[in-house]
Parts: structure tokens; C-alpha cells; sequence
């Protein structure tokens, strides 16, 4: 029976050298001229060029500082709950965060203005006469509503 045994051993040790020759894959290596020269391009183009007469104009905007707050927004404006859920579906927000913005002691505020100027809101829940400040326009947003007459003491001019 043991003899037996170590003929099974060691044939079942020799099955992989007879079944998977170690120099198989070494001998037979794919040529590249026999496959196709395009295949190693992308297979779009990430960007394509616009057609002649159709360049994009280079617009350049800058943050604007438009309002110093040295003692935060406490009593210059109140923070709506209802504006703040919409901002954080992304139904009420500003057309580009932090163009416009307020600074205060605590945090930097992105403003927008009822009269629409970058402010985004499909609903039209905006307000004339009021600036809106957004904080984390994410999930987490709070949108404060302040009178403008009443800030206007704290504008820049610029």
C-alpha cells in the first residue's frame, strides 16, 4: 500500500510540470506588428477643439470682498431654515461660490443679492432689498437673510 501511495504522490507531483510546460509562454511572445497601430490611442478625445469662429471667450473673475462685518452677522441678519433646506437640495444657491463674500470675525460668508446678481433660485423665493449670505454651500448650508439698508454702513465700494 505505501508503495502504492508514493507512486500517486509522485505522479501528482509531476501532473503540473507535464500539463503546464515552464518554457510554454516563453517561446510564443505576441508580435506588435500583427495588431492594430490604432489601438493604442484613446479611444475619444477628452477635449475637441471648438470650430474656427467659435473660440470661447476667456472670461476672468475674481472674489469680491463686499462686505466687513467686525461684529459678525448678529443682528444684521437672521438665518432661514426654509432657504437653507433649498440650498442644501440645491434649489436656492450662488451662481459661483464665494464670488461675492462677507467677512466676519468667525467665518467668510458667500453673499448674493435679491436682485439676482449670483444668486441661483428657480423658485423665485428671493426678496427685494435683501442679501442673502450662504455658509457651506453643501449639505450642511445655511442661508442668513440680511436688509441691505441696514448693511449698507458695512459695504465695500470697489
Amino acid at each position: 500500500m505505501t508503495g502504492r501511495l508514493a507512486a500517486l504522490l509522485l505522479g501528482l507531483i509531476a501532473l503540473p510540470a507535464i500539463l503546464f510546460p515552464a518554457d510554454a509562454g516563453a517561446q510564443e511572445v505576441l508580435r506588435t506588428d500583427r495588431t492594430e497601430p490604432g489601438h493604442l490611442r484613446p479611444p475619444f478625445r477628452a477635449y475637441e477643439p471648438p470650430p474656427p469662429g467659435h473660440e470661447p471667450r476667456l472670461l476672468r473673475t475674481e472674489s469680491r470682498l463686499v462686505y466687513s462685518l467686525p461684529q459678525g452677522l448678529k443682528g444684521f441678519a437672521t438665518l432661514d431654515r426654509t432657504l437653507s433646506h433649498l440650498c442644501q437640495r440645491g434649489a436656492f444657491l450662488q451662481q459661483i461660490d464665494g464670488l461675492y463674500w462677507a467677512a466676519t470675525p468667525d467665518h467668510r460668508y458667500g453673499v448674493a443679492f435679491s436682485g439676482g446678481a449670483n444668486l441661483i433660485d428657480p423658485q423665485n423665493r428671493r426678496q427685494p432689498g435683501k442679501t442673502y449670505f450662504f455658509l457651506n454651500q453643501d449639505s450642511r448650508c445655511e442661508v442668513w437673510i440680511g436688509d441691505q439698508a441696514k448693511l449698507m454702513p458695512h459695504y465695500i465700494a470697489g
